[in-house]
């Protein structure tokens, strides 16, 4: 491939492509063709670049959780200019003292409510839980719906259980799962989903499945990400007047807890001996590119566009600034950058899963959890 030839391999779906649109622009200003020669979920990304030692794209989308794993083809962004990002967010994609990605936005889950059927938004786990089952009326509505597999169903758990006080990723990397903390979050998802306040087909839904339910009015309630939110409000959307928005509720512990991370945009080893592929990269990530993912609701990672938002912003658009504001503040939490981490997000999630729907017993999953991230962090030390 030429120097005037650029292959991607990018995360996919309603709150990504619209960007992707304007790489014609890129390629009639730089006289560069550009091909993007893979296109999936996050998952599907991941599975398809990692049976590659050399993956044969020049810039891809990742992730701060999962570019630790990619780092062996991926390039060290020194020529990069971080100025006017958010530093916190530069050092999340930042591994040891090299910058392997450019971020694209901040990523991080508020709870969408329906107004027409609750007054105020739920403040703990088990106030959603009682809630969801009461507003249930299977099959047209569900009181609540999740992601039930991979990433999603990690997250979610990782929020229950750290809300808990028990601990995912101690100073071991060992989960400490194994009490109280992790018994109250597995029994929060099993009596969600045996008490039929879910539909039943979570166990097979992504993120945008999700998304879906709540926007054409089957769940009452969901967490969801901020890059959905435009299509909440466009006027097609059936709950666009009939929702708000909350923090995620509080566990046991008195805590809300978030799972948060920042998708990047990272050049591969090949990419980084090309110019057009940097120049791409700052295209990608340039503030006008950041304003258009912000008017969909994506929350911007340059200062600038973040002020610009603020200024606009009025009513509900402003106190969904200021809610994510708050969670930004005070609700985070960050998984530790691990070359493992897929592996370890794997083995939580499916056994997860197997707990909430039965296949074994609540005790059984956290022993099991323990166990295998154990030898998993082991084998890799």
């Amino acid at each position: 491939m030429s120097d005037r030839e650029i292959r991607l391999a990018l995360i996919s779906g309603g709150m990504y492509d619209s960007l992707y649109h304007r790489i014609p622009e890129f390629e009639r200003a730089f006289g560069v063709a550009v091909q993007i020669g893979f296109g999936g979920t996050h998952p599907e990304l991941n599975a398809h670049l990692a049976a590659f030692d050399d993956p044969p794209y020049d810039l891809i989308s990742t992730h701060t959780k999962y570019a630790p794993s990619q780092k062996r083809f991926l390039a060290p962004l020194d020529r990069f200019n971080t100025a006017g990002f958010f530093p916190s967010v530069i050092g999340l994609a930042t591994i040891g003292d090299a910058l392997y990605g450019v971020p694209r936005n901040i990523d991080l889950r508020l709870l969408h409510y329906r107004t027409d059927l609750m007054g105020t938004a739920p403040r703990s786990w088990e106030e959603l839980v009682r809630t969801a089952r009461e507003l249930t009326r299977a099959p047209d509505l569900y009181g609540f719906a999740f992601t039930g597999m991979e990433s999603g169903l990690f997250g979610t758990f990782f929020e229950l259980v750290e809300s808990a006080g028990a601990a995912l990723f101690p100073n071991t990397l060992v989960p400490q799962v194994d009490n109280e903390g992790g018994r109250w979050a597995l029994s929060v998802l099993r009596e969600l989903y045996e008490g039929g306040a879910v539909p039943p087909q979570i166990v097979d839904w992504q993120y945008h499945d999700v998304h879906q339910c709540f926007r054409n009015g089957g769940a009452a309630m969901v967490a969801d990400w901020p890059g959905y939110y435009a299509s909440y409000t466009d006027q097609r959307s059936p709950v666009r007047t009939r929702f708000a928005l909350a923090r995620l509720p509080a566990g046991p512990a008195g805590r809300v807890c978030c799972n948060a991370g920042s998708h990047t945009f990272a050049l591969t080893r090949n990419g980084a001996v090309k110019d057009a592929a940097h120049n791409l990269l700052d295209f990608l990530t340039a503030p006008e590119q950041q304003l258009l993912e912000a008017r969909q609701g994506s929350v911007p990672v340059r200062q600038s566009v973040m002020e610009m938002q603020r200024h606009i912003a009025t009513g509900p658009a402003a106190e969904r600034l200021a809610l994510l504001d708050h969670s930004i503040q005070s609700d985070l939490i960050i998984p530790p950058k691990l070359a493992d981490f897929p592996g370890i997000e794997a083995i939580l999630w499916r056994t997860v899963r197997d707990a909430l729907t039965g296949r074994i017993q609540l005790a059984d999953a956290l022993v099991q959890i323990e166990r295998q991230v154990a030898e998993r962090v082991a084998n890799a030390t």
